[in-house]
């Protein structure tokens, strides 16, 4: 069976409840993030996704992280998982769709269009950068699910899950 590398990042919400994005990446972008989990790929994709989540990082993928630490809770009525952004792509390759979900999303870090749930993803059309940025990292770190674990392009994000508060 063929070897797949992945990344993630891990949080908390305001419950104390834990809650992990995890995604495919190529062999490079693995290694790299093992000898330095502060620089990189990865490293920018982790930085995209907490930007656009009120939830507090507890950890990622190869970086250290203190088992017996407990992260400070966030305190933002809105910390809630149930409350996400929900990543919509195709493989590049077989145009097989994917989703992945952000918790804890932050409604300052976005815009959707008028009566929609659908999030504005550039900052010419009247998105965000932190957006702009996500899509950026997310395109160029992201792999598909399936062997090969081919290079995904972002199509949608959308509101999702509950609303809290």
């Amino acid at each position: 069976m063929p070897v797949g590398y992945f990344g993630s990042i891990s949080f908390v919400d305001k419950a104390d409840k834990p809650s992990t994005v995890q995604y495919f990446v190529d062999a490079a972008d693995a290694i790299d993030d093992v000898t330095d989990p502060t620089t990189g790929a990865i490293s920018d994709l982790n930085a995209a996704i907490a930007a656009v989540s009120l939830l507090a990082v507890t950890g990622t993928a190869g970086g250290e992280r203190d088992a017996a630490a407990s992260p400070t809770l966030p305190t933002d009525d809105q910390a809630y998982r149930s409350s996400k952004l929900t990543i919509f792509y195709h493989d590049t390759t077989t145009g097989k769709p994917g989703t992945r979900s952000i918790p804890g999303r932050d409604t300052t870090k976005y815009n959707t269009y008028p009566r929609s749930k659908n999030v504005i993803l550039t900052v010419a059309a009247g998105g965000t950068a932190q957006i702009e940025t996500l899509i950026t990292a997310f395109n160029a770190t992201v792999r598909s699910d399936n062997v090969p674990h081919n290079n995904v392009l972002v199509d949608a994000i959308v509101v999702s899950g509950k609303n809290q508060g």
